[in-house]
This record gives structure tokens, C-alpha cells and sequence, in this order.
């Protein structure tokens, strides 16, 4: 038998034994399961972004935004270590960037406005421990970058 044919048995052979049970047991990562509270976020501050020390230039292509907001959920959270009642969150873009002054406009991003919001927090998996999501806003929304 030809290398080639032998190559091709053997990859046949491990297709038809299916996966590692230890393999399947050694995932790391995702997915990842969340619990969701749901509330309210209100926007405390929407100003400039300020570089620190470290990072003296901005880090894109427009004005960064930095926006601030605490989180209200709708009903009461007890005993979740990850969530601080009235512990101020800073609202980036999915990437981690700052939000420009287009992208505050577009989704209505202003002090003292009160949005929908919920908070993820982490119950299988080693993903982010907690996340705020807002409904309304597409934080891959992106057009900023591209845009002069």
C-alpha cells in the first residue's frame, strides 16, 4: 500500500473512533453560561478621555468619550460578590476602546439619561465574570475606525 493510502486509512480510522473522552473533558474556555439581571443604567458623565501616563496618545482615530454609569437592577441582587450597588462602570466598545462623540449621538449616549441595561454575571465557564449589556447599543458598531 502506497504512504498516501495509509495516511488517508489512518485518518479514516480516527474519524470513526470519534473524540478523546479526556479531550472532552479538558476544554478551557467557552461556552460559557451567565445569569442576567435586568435593569437600568444611568449615564453619570460623558467626558473627554484623558491618556494616562502610559498611553499619551489617544487610542483612536476620533475624540475618545469616556462615559460612566451605575447600574440599577429591577429587582434586588443579593449575595453576588461580583455586583456593587452604585459602584460606577465605564462604557467601552466591545474592543475595549473608548466610544466617540458619533457614537454617543447615535445611541442617545448622554449624562443623566437612563437606558435598559442587564448585567451577565458568570455561572459556568472562564469567560468575562460579569458584563453589562445594553440592549440598545451595538458596541461592535464600529464606524468611528473608518470614518476620517
Amino acid at each position: 500500500m502506497r504512504p498516501l493510502a495509509w495516511i488517508a486509512a489512518l485518518c479514516c480510522l480516527i474519524a470513526l473512533a470519534g473524540p478523546c473522552p479526556a479531550s472532552a473533558q479538558s476544554r478551557v474556555g467557552g461556552p460559557c453560561r451567565y445569569a442576567v439581571f435586568a435593569g437600568k443604567a444611568t449615564i453619570a458623565s460623558v467626558t473627554p478621555w484623558r491618556a494616562s501616563p502610559e498611553m499619551a496618545d489617544a487610542p483612536t482615530p476620533y475624540p475618545p468619550l469616556a462615559v460612566t454609569f451605575t447600574f440599577a437592577p429591577d429587582t434586588p441582587i443579593i449575595g453576588e460578590p461580583l455586583y456593587q450597588p452604585d459602584r460606577p462602570q465605564t462604557l467601552t466598545l466591545v474592543n475595549g476602546m473608548p466610544p466617540g462623540p458619533q457614537f454617543a449621538a447615535r445611541y442617545g449616549i448622554a449624562a443623566g439619561r437612563v437606558l435598559p441595561c442587564e448585567l451577565h454575571i458568570i455561572r459556568q465557564g472562564t469567560c468575562t465574570p460579569a458584563l453589562y449589556v445594553f440592549p440598545g447599543i451595538d458596541r461592535t458598531d464600529y464606524f468611528e475606525l473608518s470614518q476620517p
